[in-house]
């Protein structure tokens, strides 16, 4: 289908379907057989394609010509510029905005859900943290998220679940950018955190989650590699290993089998166990670097022992594409509304989750 009225087309929304696709201009332009500038114009709103080049823009990228309507959810304003890498110099601009385009995409998903279900509202801090602000503000942040979440003072479960249940919505990377690191980004109705696939440890991608909703309380402005790595660092740190609790209880000689207790009872690793230990004093420098060494030579720097018994994977986005299914609609129905293929539905969702976290809303009703 055609948009209908060529004045809806959306030049920021052929951007993202280009990124989606990995494509630069130069190689758009050559898959529709127009001049480069041309390109540029359409994404910078310039000049508007025909109706005929709007239909081989679609097939070009993967998407259906109505993914380029104004009429869609808006693309977030800031982009890549608004969102929250961890390097700058770890990965290629254009591996991370193939990476943004999926979050994009995620949203898009979403509001296309929201259509028949009722999501759980956004319910998050609203903290900023400065550069030059320490780790006492850092606290402070993790206590407020405490309060408003009812969460324990003890170990924390399925932080993935948690976030979820407040409005945050959670993918895992597709194949296609697995390279990149978790990242996320508020910058419109609803943030999106996108974590590392299932194969990373899962007590490694706990501490990702953690570290992606600290930007997310603590960060309304995203500056990549300068100061907010390391407040979203401690922040991860303070959330899932509470100073409170860690400084009576970490061991003060490494001993494995302590650690893998621990490991085990809070759900992280034990290398970040090792390090808050370091950080909170309970070992020295000296004992750090020993017990790292060890571990490095019995077990290797990236297999690290004792992984925990299970992995915590995003369902929001699950439970409500098989509630709507379940009120008659077909995941084929919903890809085409969302105006992408069907793969890319599948690969946003992941596995179909038993447990919903959603409602039918019987307040609004489609009429598309």
């Amino acid at each position: 289908m055609l948009i209908n009225n060529l004045s809806a087309f959306s030049g920021s929304r052929l951007r993202l379907a280009r990124f989606h696709a990995g494509l630069t201009i130069k190689d758009l332009a050559d898959r529709v057989g127009i001049t480069h500038s041309s390109i540029s114009q359409y994404e910078t709103g310039r000049t508007k394609p025909t109706a005929a080049t709007l239909a081989k823009l679609a097939i070009a990228t993967g998407v259906s010509s109505d993914f380029f309507s104004y009429s869609r959810r808006p693309v977030s304003p800031n982009g890549l510029d608004g969102t929250h890498f961890r390097s700058l110099r770890s990965t290629s601009k254009a591996v991370r905005s193939s990476a943004w385009a999926w979050s994009e995409i995620a949203l898009d998903v979403s509001e296309t859900l929201e259509r028949y279900v009722r999501f759980p509202s956004v319910s998050i801090p609203e903290i900023t943290l400065n550069e030059s602000d320490e780790e006492s503000s850092v606290r402070e942040a993790t206590q407020t998220l405490r309060k408003l979440w009812n969460l324990p003072n003890g170990p924390i479960g399925n932080l993935v679940g948690l976030m979820e249940a407040h409005g945050i919505v959670v993918m895992r990377s597709p194949s296609a950018v697995a390279g990149v690191d978790a990242f996320s980004h508020f910058q419109g109705n609803r943030p999106v955190v996108v974590l590392g696939p299932q194969e990373k440890d899962a007590a490694r991608s706990r501490f990702d989650a953690a570290h992606e909703l600290g930007h997310l309380i603590c960060h309304p402005e995203a500056d990549p590699g300068g100061s907010q790595e390391n407040q979203a660092h401690a922040f991860a740190a303070e959330l899932l290993m509470p100073r409170e609790h860690m400084i009576n209880i970490l061991p003060k000689r490494f001993n494995l089998s302590a650690y893998v207790r621990l490991k085990h009872e809070w759900g992280v690793s034990i290398a970040a166990l090792l390090y808050r230990a370091k950080k909170l004093e309970v070992i020295s420098d000296a004992a750090y670097r020993r017990a790292v060494v060890t571990m490095n030579k019995d077990y290797g720097r990236t297999n690290e022992p004792f992984p925990l018994r299970s992995f915590e994977k995003p369902e929001l986005l699950a439970s409500a594409l098989k509630l709507v299914c379940s009120a008659g609609h077909t995941i084929e129905d919903l890809a085409s509304e969302a105006c992408i293929s069907l793969d890319d539905l599948k690969s946003i969702i992941g596995k179909t989750a038993d447990l919903p976290n959603v409602s039918i809303d019987t307040s609004v009703r489609h009429s598309g």
